[in-house]
């Protein structure tokens, strides 16, 4: 990856099932990763800690991976330095994360050493009121979005069948042999990121980060849920020939593909519908849709508009749920943050910053 360019991800969906967590694969300890598993309440500094070490290894020259938060797309759950093989993460609910190998590949960083517990007694009766509203909203935003994922048209049981599904996987066994050849890359690995979540701003797409990591990007139709039979086909092609790979699944279908990255060769495989494009120039447009019968469509096209808008709606039902579930927490870290020794925290960073790139 080159310096100076944007790569960041998600590591949670707010997905049909709930909260959804790729962080157990976030990093490799066995591959000599090491992983600061930070713990810490509302306010106690994890994101600005985070970013305060990013902004100072990017300074270095250095390329860093964020992972952003899906609750909050301004706050920071993970950063990753590649280079110095060195992580951190938010460590605390709903991704609990715990040390495998503590003190050789991977270590606790206690950031609630830094509240000022003899001041907050006084706080309680309200943070207990408060999270219980906070639960009470995320219960309600995955209801919306699971009700969301059942009337999508995506995948509908009787628009595609068996001989249209043999015609995308020979399509995209034509592509994976034109663009992998008999290459060999790496061991194979499937590395999991999400490019996209549901958050509290509405769908949140990390175009760029596409854009940094591929020269070369495919654009699948997917208003019919073929793409994911197509790049199901790319993954085992890629994995057959040793290339290491991003897989990017479906923030609220967590189980269907949203995009497939080959860093190695710069290339990328992004679906794209009428509810989300790709901004950027597609090297080749593929048009899975078009695979389909139009008879067909044409006959349940009515049906399919009134489940679109249903589907729309009950995903703008979530955002807005979801919305006020963050002012909650905002109001939970006011409560936190007067009680924090903010001088101490970036201390803590800087002697971070100092190991890590001296």
């Amino acid at each position: 990856m080159e310096t100076g360019k944007e790569v960041k991800f998600f590591l949670g969906a707010n997905s049909k099932d709930g909260f959804y967590s790729l962080y157990d694969d976030f990093v490799s300890p066995e591959s000599g990763d090491f992983l600061w598993v930070i713990k810490g309440g509302p306010g106690s500094g994890k994101s600005s800690f985070m970013r305060k070490i990013g902004s100072a290894a990017e300074k270095r020259g250095l390329v860093v991976e964020y992972i952003h938060c899906s609750a909050d797309p301004d706050s920071l759950d993970g950063i990753y330095i590649p280079e110095k093989k060195v992580a951190y993460v938010d460590g605390t609910a709903p991704h609990v994360q715990e040390p495998k190998y503590p003190g050789i590949r991977d270590q606790y960083l206690d950031l609630g050493t830094f509240y000022r517990s003899e001041e907050m007694a006084h706080l309680l009766p309200e943070l207990s009121e408060l999270k219980k509203k906070y639960k009470a909203l995320y219960d309600r935003a995955y209801a919306s979005l699971a009700a969301a994922a059942a009337v999508s048209i995506v995948g509908y049981p009787t628009i595609t069948g068996e001989q249209e599904s043999k015609t995308v996987l020979r399509r995209a066994s034509g592509a994976a042999a034109r663009e992998f050849g008999k290459k060999a890359g790496g061991s194979g690995g499937l590395r999991r990121r999400f490019l996209s979540a549901i958050t509290c701003k509405g769908r949140i797409f990390l175009e760029k980060t596409i854009d940094s990591l591929c020269d070369r990007v495919y654009t699948l139709d997917n208003e019919y849920g073929l793409a994911d039979v197509y790049i199901s086909r790319i993954i085992q092609e890629a994995s057959r020939r040793g290339l290491d790979c991003i897989l990017c699944p479906d923030p609220l279908s967590p189980e269907k593909m949203e995009a497939l990255l080959v860093p190695d060769l710069r290339l990328g495989f992004v679906t794209i519908s009428s509810r989300r494009g790709y901004g950027g120039e597609a090297y080749r447009h593929i048009r899975l849709d078009a695979i389909i019968p139009s008879e067909r469509i044409r006959e349940m096209r009515p049906r399919f508009r009134s489940a679109a808008k249903l589907r729309d709606e009950l995903l703008q039902e979530a955002v807005n749920t979801l919305a006020e579930a963050k002012a909650i927490h905002d109001q939970m870290e006011r409560l936190y943050n007067p009680h924090l020794d903010f001088s101490g925290l970036y201390e803590l960073a800087d002697k971070h910053i100092e190991l890590l790139l001296k």
